[in-house]
């Protein structure tokens, strides 16, 4: 019988010694043979006890106290006592996620230097997942166990929106920030925190790997770090390619860079630093809000939020990487409160020399555009990095106000129609939201103005509102120029419909009811 299959407590180990005895003993309660039993009883059910807490305390799933903490020195990690910044982080993407994402505990994240130092490093304390469908998570997390100097430099508070940096990413997690200060608590860490820790630091602790050398790096502060092998080179030989906006004239960081590669890369192991250059993006567009009854204020934090959007996916781009103009549509139409955009351009900018003092750097345009292809793209050079900059050059994003036209209709219902006029009245009101949702689809597909013909809108009326006949419809545009739309326009009808332009049903007369 093994050991985990047999009863250790006391009751048990009591009846099974006087069952041993054999028959014909006292066995009742103050017998001899009894008193002994329970007396050998005792000690055996302690020292039992005592093997599965030392069996317990040797493994980091099942150990508590201070014995979880002696397993967990292996690691080379500690347990966080009071005083240590505890706060939540929040990891995000742009879109819903497609799938379950999971956030093991222990994942770092930091901050972006401050006068030229790096905030602390913080982990996640629990095991967290990004459900599918949504599109963030939040997870606590605390600060990483430094040595006595380096937390004396660790700030009382770190303000909101501070924590952007991830040193390892999470595939599908885009963006991280703390929406909440993060401040020193008064407690030890759990457990359990503890333990999760642990099991993360576990999978985690390869050292001389590219991710080992890209995670230290980000550990300094950096948000885009490229570490590749290169195929042209011998052996041995690894590119790091740093793509930081500008991050070559920070002389400290370089240094920390230095320290944290040497400090990360095996022996032997020869490394090329590089910093790619920045190219200054300055997106210029036209903003339809979803509500066309939105207030300036409310316009101006939808201006703000897609700034912010916009500035995060130039941060998540790699050097080198085309910018897809199809990809920095989608991050504006992600906002629900964005319905239409136009008058999408791009100016690109690079230091140079500054025309009115020659002894100062400037940002100046570029004289070459660099859109390409059908999709008018644009392309960098493999040295080259993205930056939508919000305080050097903040993308310009203006009110588009769209044409309306105001359609009346005059339709002829059946008689046998069960329908009540307003009924009818909500029927005409979508077929004409539809009708002109496909000739702006068409015009935006074809880059050209759209007719707007009898027979095509009487299709549509009768398909999509089940009405009898169309008699008459009068358009009047933004400028008040009523116009008849002819049943004979054929297709040289005078009015059209470009993808701008939206149409909204006026009055709807009906005749033949009753």
């Amino acid at each position: 019988m093994s050991l985990e299959s047999l009863d250790t407590s006391f009751s048990a180990i009591v009846d099974r010694l006087l069952s041993n005895l054999g028959p014909g003993l006292d066995t009742n309660t103050g017998s001899m043979a009894r008193t002994l039993a329970e007396s050998y009883a005792r000690e055996m059910a302690t020292f039992y006890v005592m093997l599965e807490l030392a069996h317990r305390s040797g493994y980091v799933d099942t150990a508590e106290g201070d014995a979880l903490d002696n397993v967990v020195a292996v690691l080379g990690i500690d347990r966080a006592r009071a005083g240590r910044l505890t706060g939540e982080v929040e990891f995000s993407r742009n879109s819903p996620a497609p799938d379950d994402i999971g956030i093991p505990a222990g994942r770092l994240v930091t901050g972006l230097p401050s006068d030229s130092t790096p905030l602390p490093l913080f982990e996640t304390l629990e095991d967290a997942t990004l459900r599918r469908g949504e599109t963030r998570v939040t997870v606590r997390v605390q600060q990483v166990q430094d040595d006595a100097k380096d937390a004396k430099k660790a700030p009382p508070v770190i303000d909101p929106g501070k924590l952007i940096v991830m040193p390892r990413p999470v595939l599908g997690i885009e963006a991280v920030t703390n929406r909440a200060p993060i401040r020193r608590t008064g407690e030890d860490e759990t457990d359990e925190s503890f333990r999760a820790r642990a099991r993360t630091a576990l999978r985690d602790g390869e050292k001389g790997t590219l991710e080992a050398i890209a995670s230290a790096v980000r550990q300094q502060g950096v948000q885009r770090v490229t570490v590749r092998e290169p195929p042209d080179a011998p052996a041995g030989v690894v590119d790091v390619l740093v793509g930081d906006p500008d991050f070559s004239q920070d002389p400290s960081g370089v240094q920390r860079v230095w320290d944290a590669i040497r400090g990360s890369k095996a022996a032997g192991i020869q490394v090329r630093l590089q910093y790619a250059r920045t190219i200054y993006f300055q997106v210029e567009l036209q903003i339809e809000p979803a509500d066309p009854d939105v207030d300036e204020a409310a316009f101006d934090r939808l201006r703000r939020e897609l700034q912010q959007s916009l500035s995060r996916f130039a941060q998540g781009l790699p050097a080198g990487e085309t910018v897809r103009r199809r990809k920095l549509e989608a991050v504006l139409y992600a906002n629900p409160a964005v319905r239409h955009i136009d008058g999408l351009r791009v100016l690109t900018y690079v230091w140079g020399v500054d025309r009115d003092d020659p002894q100062k750097s400037a940002l100046v345009l570029e004289a070459k555009s660099r859109e390409y292809g059908p999709d008018r793209d644009w392309r960098l050079d493999n040295l080259e990095t993205v930056a939508i900059d919000l305080e050097k050059k903040p993308p310009l994003i203006s009110r588009l106000r769209p044409s309306i036209y105001r359609i009346d209709l005059v339709v002829s219902a059946r008689r046998a129609d069960p329908r009540t006029p307003e009924q009818i009245r909500q029927a005409l009101r979508g077929a004409v939201e539809q009708y002109a949702a496909r000739l702006a689809k068409e015009a935006q597909a074809t880059n050209k103005p759209q007719a707007i013909l009898w027979e095509d809108l009487q299709m549509t009326l009768k398909q999509q509102a089940e009405v009898e006949q169309l008699l008459s419809a009068v358009v009047t545009p933004d400028d008040g120029l009523a116009q008849v739309l002819a049943q004979s326009s054929g297709k040289q009808a005078a009015l059209t419909l470009d993808q701008g332009t939206r149409m909204e049903l006026g009055g709807a007369e009906m005749v033949g009811l009753g």
